[in-house]
């Protein structure tokens, strides 16, 4: 998972400079996950969890913002210590 925050102004949200936005959270997931007969359930409690994490800890004013992304990583595409793993 990767939270990125950015100061005011070096983000823009409808061509304007934003002063406050709102996380954005990047999970690195296996694409197999999305394949189980539960996937909808497992991302949506992600999503849900997580979203009321971030408003606990930032605020409640994020929450309407904040964007969670799951990027699928096919078995066998990624790399540990110099080395592709294997399912």
């Amino acid at each position: 998972m990767r939270l990125i925050g950015l100061p005011p102004g070096r983000w823009g949200i409808g061509g304007v400079p934003a002063q406050s936005p709102s996380p954005s959270v990047t999970f690195g997931i296996k694409e197999g996950v999305f394949d189980r007969p539960d996937a909808d359930e497992i991302v949506a409690r992600l999503v849900s969890g997580v979203t009321d994490a971030i408003a606990d800890v930032v605020g409640e004013r994020v929450r309407d913002g904040v964007l969670i992304e799951f990027v699928g990583t096919p078995a066998g595409r990624t790399g540990l210590g110099g080395v592709v793993v294997t399912p």
